[in-house]
């Protein structure tokens, strides 16, 4: 038989052969589930239901003949994992550490957003019923998650780290679900970041020498600017023999599994009677009887601004908060708007003086179009590095020391001299300031 021909046999068995390797996959499965007394399948059975996908696909390639290639494989694993799993079609993009972000609107539309660029899929699910089948086999035996008629929506984490938030319709038109990935292993440290063209390679001493000097840091930005993972990593400096305590909403950083002292604590939206509810604020307060030496909140939204800036200014230097600005130059009056919602807040002009006289450093990273010579899409950037200086005519100031131009490269646009004495004096007992940011041009 020519190779054409041969070819041809191949196409027209490779439905047959993806039908007796699925069939082989289910009944196993079946006999799993029985055992284990369950009905379906559970998110934490992800990694063990891909190796039986793998063995059975490895032993189909054993013995088939002619033999076939290692590329289809692959493809057939991948199209029978999908074909076992809720994920369907999801699975290769979900399997895939490059993506930042999956985004399904419905039946009608979806999204994946990979290296800072949108890619349009076809759409994943016929019908909503499969899509809300996805959205409960990740809430599974979480019973602080659902998604029904009575609790529309969820937010959760999933188990690698990832966010998820679902909406039935209505409220949502048409159904929405998002998964956000934060892969804690992708960033490991200021080096990778600085590989991926966030911030220059040349700050990364005065960084690791501001966690080092236990400077109050706020980093600001946009949603999906980096924040997160630009915190993660700057985490991941403070000493080993620091007890650390981290807040949020929804757990992302999940630094209790890297760092030695460390605890984390994570908010609680309240139960269908409106009951249960754990806020942030509660969370500073209990962090407080914790014995600190720093405290890492996700971001701050509200009243627990006021606490964060207690904490900072009374035996918790070195703390590190996100926050949505703007600006560099936004960040401190939304912050003090933030502080001012707290039922215990004093008057504005003191909530001001306390946060000129608490943060010491802030960071602010945005999404930036890239210049068509480089590519197409958005790439996050560190966009400025700057210190609260002062007030000005009752207005924080923020005087930036390191700023991304026009031209696409960072610059040295300040010096520390202009700093607060506190600052240089943190600043100098790790390093010698001023040869800090001698790497920049000016």
């Amino acid at each position: 038989m020519s190779g054409t021909g041969l070819n041809a046999v191949m196409a027209l068995d490779a439905p047959a052969t993806e039908s007796r390797v699925r069939a082989l996959v289910e009944a196993e499965l079946a006999a799993e589930l029985a055992r284990r007394d369950r009905t379906r399948l559970r998110i934490d059975d992800q990694h063990w239901v891909y190796e039986l996908v793998g063995r059975v696909v490895g032993e189909e390639q054993r013995q088939s003949s002619p033999p076939v290639t290692h590329e289809e494989s692959e493809q057939l694993w991948r199209r029978v994992f999908a074909a076992v799993t809720p994920l369907g079609p999801l699975a290769e993009h979900l399997a895939d550490p490059e993506v930042e972000e999956v985004r399904i609107n419905g039946t009608k539309a979806c999204f994946v957003f990979k290296a800072g660029r949108r890619h349009a899929l076809p759409p994943p699910f016929a019908d909503e019923a499969g899509l809300i089948e996805l959205v409960h086999w990740y809430t599974d035996g979480t019973p602080s998650a659902r998604l029904d008629r009575s609790s529309p929506t969820v937010t959760m984490t999933l188990p690698e780290g990832s966010r998820l938030h679902a909406a039935l319709s209505p409220p949502a038109r048409p159904m929405s679900v998002t998964i956000r990935r934060h892969p804690s292993d992708r960033f490991r440290d200021l080096n990778a970041l600085a590989a991926s063209g966030f911030l220059p390679q040349q700050l990364i001493a005065f960084l690791e020498a501001a966690v080092a000097a236990r400077l109050n840091i706020l980093i600001s930005g946009g949603a999906g600017a980096g924040k997160t993972t630009f915190m993660r990593v700057l985490a991941r400096l403070i000493s080993p023999d620091e007890r650390v305590v981290t807040i949020e909403d929804q757990a992302e950083l999940h630094l209790w599994r890297e760092l030695a002292d460390c605890i984390s604590l994570e908010g609680r939206l309240p139960n269908t009677e409106g009951r249960g509810a754990i806020t942030i604020q509660m969370l500073v307060h209990e962090a407080l009887r914790m014995s600190p030496d720093r405290i890492v909140i996700g971001e701050v939204r509200g009243g627990e601004a006021l606490d964060l800036l207690d904490a900072m200014g009374t035996g918790h230097p070195g703390s590190i908060s996100t926050i949505h600005a703007e600006s560099a130059h936004e960040t401190i009056p939304r912050l003090v708007r933030l502080a001012l919602r707290s039922p215990h807040s004093p008057r504005a002009e003191i909530v001001m003086t306390d946060v000129v006289g608490t943060i010491d450093l802030v960071l602010h990273a945005g999404m930036i179009r890239r210049s068509a010579a480089r590519a197409t899409g958005r790439g996050r950037r560190l966009i400025s590095v700057g210190f609260v200086s002062g007030l000005d005519d009752g207005r924080a100031t923020v005087r930036e020391l390191v700023a991304l131009g026009e031209d696409g490269g960072w610059h040295r646009v300040g010096s520390l001299e202009g700093a607060p004495e506190r600052v240089r004096a943190k600043l100098a007992g790790v390093c010698q300031p001023s040869r800090l940011l001698d790497g920049f041009d000016v």
